[in-house]
């Protein structure tokens, strides 16, 4: 079945981030290259409302309905330089308590398709990791990151290359500390006209727990997991048809418990993830996943891919083969020219299990950049 799907998947073509387009949901500091001293504002609302059906030993089925909202003060120097101090919120629908309050401190560097971000990053979905690598539902559960990033965004470059610390320990914790460290790129191999473009995406991901400073005895732990694979991208520039574009994204991925003592279901593992994607004109479209893994674990990475149970589903349960057919359609739209409506129906099939489950979503998303103030008058490099 493998090379039946391998040869069906290359011979077709893309523009997603590996599985379903994401920018509508996407969290991210901007910095305009004509920007002046100024005072703004910066909102970022996401309400979500996600249904997962599922009756799987590896994950069962829960809801994820609620709001998030980030505000910043930003203090803009110059084109190239911003400060960014806020707060943000997450109230879960059905409890009267915020899910998580925390402080948002962040400054950011840019100049020439270069950048860097030290404190509140440009996290989760903004990574453009694949699922099997980070989970997408990290948007909704682990939205904030905090550490150091680097950027670039070239015609034939694109990359992300950050250190997210997770949990800070101190003197006589009794705790280890939790950092994660990625990198995610796409680097254009060929390109005709405005049609056709190939490329290549290298990812990764270090997750360790350790730290020197705790009274926790348990051993380090330290797992890594990358993908790499080929990607294909076709736009239908003229104006006849409803076919926007056709996108395949295909990816070997693999797995490594770099931990001094090994105490997980399995030491290594790797996985084929294979994607193709439809868009129409509409703003309607479908994609078309396979996913066949062989004992791979994830730290960070969507559940049902994993080869072990994650804490939704059977404690102590494995499965080292699991082999998935995803089909996922989606209406992605800006409307009023303020809100992003994402709305998924997200079915999938057990090949090895024979049984069908589904997920469906609906996000609303609304991200502005307000100048309250100028300060002064561009400055000049």
């Amino acid at each position: 079945m493998k090379p039946i799907f391998f040869i069906l998947f290359l011979s077709l073509s893309i523009d997603a981030f590996a599985q379903l387009d994401n920018q509508l949901v996407q969290d991210s500091i901007t910095l305009n290259a004509d920007a002046q001293e100024s005072i703004g504002l910066s909102v970022y609302s996401n309400s979500f409302f996600k249904n997962n059906e599922y009756f799987d030993n590896i994950a069962e089925g829960y809801t994820l309905f609620g709001s998030q909202l980030k505000t910043e003060l930003s203090y803009t120097f110059n084109p190239y330089v911003c400060v960014h101090a806020g707060v943000y919120a997450r109230k879960d629908f059905g409890n009267d308590k915020f899910t998580k309050v925390a402080p948002l401190i962040s400054i950011k560097l840019q100049k020439n398709g270069y950048s860097a971000i030290m404190g509140n990053l440009d996290g989760n979905v903004s990574h453009q990791l694949i699922e099997p690598v980070y989970n997408f539902e990290r948007l909704m559960l682990n939205h904030l990151e905090n550490g150091l990033q680097f950027k670039v965004n070239k015609p034939k470059i694109w990359s992300d290359t950050w250190l997210n610390w997770e949990v800070q320990q101190y003197l006589n914790s009794n705790f280890k500390e939790e950092l994660s460290g990625g990198h995610s790129s796409r680097i254009l191999l060929y390109q005709a006209a405005s049609r056709w473009q190939i490329k290549l995406p290298v990812q990764g991901l270090i997750t360790h727990q350790g730290g020197q400073l705790d009274t926790d005895t348990s051993s380090l732990k330290t797992r890594v997991n990358a993908a790499t694979g080929i990607i294909f991208k076709y736009f239908n520039t003229s104006e006849y048809g409803i076919i926007k574009s056709i996108s395949s994204e295909n990816y070997v991925c693999l797995f490594k418990d770099l931990s001094p003592v090994k105490n997980l279901s399995y030491k290594q593992g790797n996985g084929l993830f294979l994607n193709l994607n439809v868009t129409s004109i509409y703003n309607v479209g479908a994609s078309l996943g396979y996913w066949s893994g062989s004992q791979y674990l994830a730290s960070h990475g969507g559940d049902l891919f994993q080869s072990e149970a994650s804490i939704y589903g059977k404690k102590g349960y494995t499965e080292s083969r699991r082999n998935l057919m995803f089909l996922r359609l989606f209406y992605q739209r800006r409307v009023f020219d303020a809100l992003n409506v994402d709305i998924r129906f997200e079915p999938f099939y057990d090949i090895n299990n024979a049984t069908l489950q589904y997920s469906y979503a609906v996000y609303f998303t609304f991200k502005k950049d307000l100048n309250l103030i100028r300060l002064g008058t561009p400055s000049e490099e």
